[in-house]
């Protein structure tokens, strides 16, 4: 075999090797910048994150403020109905003076 071809073939394998290694480095980097960039985002997730816990905490006081405002409108509509019957009383009571002087 000729001096130059083993030459060659030489050259070509470490050209090849270079030009692999510089691919897989690059590509090593870029593997990096995205696992950054995914533990980033992970982070800001877990920022806004809510526990089970905390959300059924939340639901409990949501639901006891539902409960008082259901009490307190029905506390209201009860009063509310009640002066609205004696209006009514009152009303006929007066009218039945009325018509006894006509």
């Amino acid at each position: 075999m000729p001096e130059y071809l083993v030459g060659v073939i030489f050259s070509a394998i470490i050209g090849w090797g270079g030009f692999t290694w510089k691919r897989a480095e690059d590509a090593l980097v870029a593997a990096r910048q995205a696992a950054n960039q995914v533990d980033r985002v992970e982070l800001k997730m877990a920022e806004e994150y809510l526990t089970k816990k905390d959300f059924e905490l939340y639901m409990d006081r949501l639901f006891d403020t539902l409960a008082e405002m259901k009490g307190a409108v029905k506390y209201v509509s009860d009063r509310v109905d009640y002066h609205v019957a004696e209006q009514t009383r009152e009303t006929k009571s007066l009218r039945e003076k009325l018509s006894s002087y006509e």
